[in-house]
């Protein structure tokens, strides 16, 4: 019984070694092979890596869920106030551009038909309607967990800034609009009174994201302050490359185009609150009655577009479906507002560049009186499109 199975096993032996010296290989350089074989590619790192940041990023979730829910109130429940107060905030907008926009006070636009005024006010919605839904849809869903707590956090405070902004130019119209004040004190309360609820709750909401009851006054505003001027100097990739076949480069996606797109977004927030008409009508092109107003949208634009710019250095960006809803808004937003540019420019208000009449120098006198501003809030847009794709 041994003696046999002595044999079977030397024939077993002896096939094996015939089938290595057959296909090219000796039993010593198997061995050789194996030892070759590095470990890293016989492993799922992405993948596990990807489930490790989405453990991470649900576990910080869980915890300032927990300390909300000791204050007494739950994260769901701070998240659909959220989603009511943006769709009120959205409503309270468009009262305001309706009203301030339907007619044209000054007497030497009287004469302005409904298709000025209708394309007018499509132009304060194109833009600013879907970078407002993108961001409260991103802090209200339910899906918001897998954002992170930084990005959460800038984008309640990006939120809140935008309100407040809101807030005072319509309570304070004259100062904000050249001195036009079209409201009613009705319309005033009620759109004013919006705008501040909705940037309270979303201070409310960025604060109760700290995770912490230890947070005063003092060290909120230092916090605020510190993370403002990081942000700054963080706008700009943080490995830049200029070989667009480079490794690096491809790793970083889309980190250098949204950092300039967010430089960009910033310098066309601060044009117009700081600079005289006409200048002070681009990138929004709504005339003296709402381009300073408008730009809470474009500062609300910059930050989701540095929130993008983050994602892509970190890898995240194509992994988070809040991270696609910022970068989708982005996108309808400015291909909206660049379609409505085009038809203006083409002539469909009376005449233009390719149609007859001479509508476009008639009625938009403002946005041809700065045509550098013009042309670069045109590639500024066009590039958020570019990156967004």
């Amino acid at each position: 019984m041994m003696t046999s199975l002595h044999m079977f096993l030397l024939l077993a032996a002896l096939a094996c070694s015939a089938s290595f010296q057959v296909s090219g290989f000796v039993p010593h350089q198997r061995d050789v092979l194996i030892r070759h074989v590095s470990c890293h590619h016989l492993t799922f790192r992405p993948i596990k890596q990807r489930r490790d940041s989405l453990h991470a990023k649900q576990q910080e979730f869980d915890e300032v869920s927990h300390a909300n829910d000791r204050r007494g109130i739950s994260t769901e429940t701070l998240m659909s106030a959220q989603r009511v107060m943006g769709v009120l905030s959205a409503a309270a907008w468009i009262l305001i551009s309706v009203t301030a926009l339907s007619y044209h006070p000054d007497p030497k636009f009287a004469d302005c038909t409904l298709r000025h005024n209708v394309l007018t006010m499509s132009q304060a919605f194109a833009f600013q309607l879907p970078v407002g839904y993108a961001t409260i849809s991103a802090l209200s869903s339910p899906d918001s967990a897998h954002i992170t707590s930084t990005i959460r956090r800038r984008l309640n405070l990006a939120v809140a800034v935008a309100s407040m902004w809101l807030a005072s130019s319509t309570a304070f119209a004259s100062k904000f609009a050249f001195g036009y004040d079209l409201y009613t004190w009705k319309l005033k309360a009620f759109a004013s009174g919006i705008h501040a609820t909705n940037g309270l709750l979303a201070l409310f909401a960025w604060r109760s994201s700290i995770g912490t009851n230890k947070m005063t006054i003092r060290s909120c505003a230092s916090r605020v302050i510190r993370g403002t001027i990081g942000s700054l100097w963080s706008i700009g990739p943080s490995k830049p490359c200029s070989d667009p076949d480079s490794p690096q480069l491809i790793s970083n996606n889309n980190a250098s185009i949204w950092g300039l797109c967010t430089a960009g977004l910033l310098w066309f927030t601060i044009l117009p609150i700081v600079s005289p008409y006409p200048l002070a009508t681009v990138p929004t092109i709504l005339g003296k009655r709402l381009s300073r107003p408008a730009s809470a949208f474009t500062f609300l634009s910059a930050v989701c577009a540095f929130c993008l710019k983050e994602s892509a250095e970190s890898g995240a960006e194509d992994d988070e479906n809040q991270i696609s809803r910022l970068r989708k808004g982005l996108m309808i937003g400015s291909t909206l507002h660049l379609l409505l540019l085009m038809l203006k420019l083409i002539g469909v208000d009376g005449g233009g560049l390719l149609l007859p009449g001479r509508g476009l120098w008639e009625v938009y006198p403002a946005m041809l009186a700065v045509p550098f501003a013009t042309a670069s809030s045109i590639i500024v847009h066009a590039l958020v499109c570019f990156a967004a794709l």
